[in-house]
């Protein structure tokens, strides 16, 4: 029998008929992929469930193969139902997520070696961020305004920023500021914290207010990776986040990431695509909220 004669449903309803059978959710699959270092997000998940979509390329049927295993299957009990195999996509290299110790450790080392200013004397009342992808379906630009206000008895003049990522690593990249000028910056040895101290265009009293915009540019193939969206380490007044597709680029799978105190790890939703998404929150954090695409033919 060629594939083109499979049922191509079959996937689906044998994935979904085993995730019963054994009781398995699938935030607790994400979370045990995650761990094997077969990463894959609870909204693809869901679509194999449903059948909107099927494992296609060489790191889905990698994540099959680990999923029988943790489902207790024979070999090739879903993979052999898997009749689109060719297209690649992007290969990532196999890779375990930092933990979140080690996030702290390497924050902390990294704040020693910038001695750096604390991170709590300032507060963060607003953030809107603004970012562009290009028409190869690459974030081309990220621009972040952001109105800050000073919680310290003393007067403030430098603070502290920061970019951590438990999954991808990061690239150090071009940035413009305005409302302030980077005196000094690191990014850890791991790839997963980078910190940048900021010296204030005018320095703030007790309860004073001031604005700064930051841009980040250029993003190249090795850094890249298909998301974009803002970490906050305290509670925000008002978060809000602008991703702009280029019309060549509207992608074909988009996924909201939220993660708080309140959730259970990273929750993933499934988003309609559209040429351009807001996301909004009143009253958010600490956490992270952002946007991840994909393309079925790139």
């Amino acid at each position: 029998m060629t594939d083109e004669h499979v049922d191509r449903s079959a996937f689906s309803r044998a994935f979904a008929a085993v995730l019963t059978a054994r009781g398995a959710s699938l935030s607790w699959l994400h979370r045990r992929l995650v761990e094997r270092a077969n990463p894959v997000s609870v909204a693809t998940l869901s679509y194999w469930r449903s059948g909107k979509r099927a494992p296609e390329g060489v790191s889905s049927l990698a994540a099959v193969e680990e999923i029988e295993r943790l489902l207790d299957l024979e070999t090739g009990d879903l993979a052999s139902l898997v009749t689109e195999r060719v297209r690649l996509g992007r290969i990532h290299e196999p890779r375990n997520p930092f933990t979140e110790s080690q996030i702290r450790r390497a924050l902390a080392e990294t704040r020693e070696i910038l001695d750096a200013p604390p991170l709590d004397i300032t507060r963060e009342l607003s953030t809107h961020v603004v970012a562009d992808v290009a028409a190869d379906g690459r974030l081309h630009r990220r621009m972040a305004r952001t109105l800050i206000q000073s919680v310290a008895p003393d007067t403030v003049s430098f603070v502290t920023y920061t970019m951590i990522s438990a999954e991808n690593t990061i690239a150090r990249p071009e940035m413009v500021v305005h409302g302030a000028r980077m005196i000094r910056d690191h990014l850890h040895a791991s790839g997963h914290v980078y910190a940048y101290v900021l010296r204030l265009d005018q320095p703030l009293t007790l309860g004073a207010t001031t604005m700064i915009e930051v841009t980040m540019d250029g993003h190249d193939d090795r850094a890249w990776q298909p998301e974009t969206g803002a970490f906050v380490l305290r509670p925000i007044r008002d978060l809000v986040l602008w991703t702009r597709f280029h019309p060549e680029a509207i992608p074909d799978r988009l996924d909201e990431l939220e993660r708080t105190d309140e959730t259970e790890g990273t929750i993933y939703r499934p988003l309609e695509p559209h040429p351009s998404i807001h996301q909004s929150r009143r009253d958010f954090g600490p956490g992270a909220l952002g946007v991840r695409w994909g393309y079925d033919n790139r």
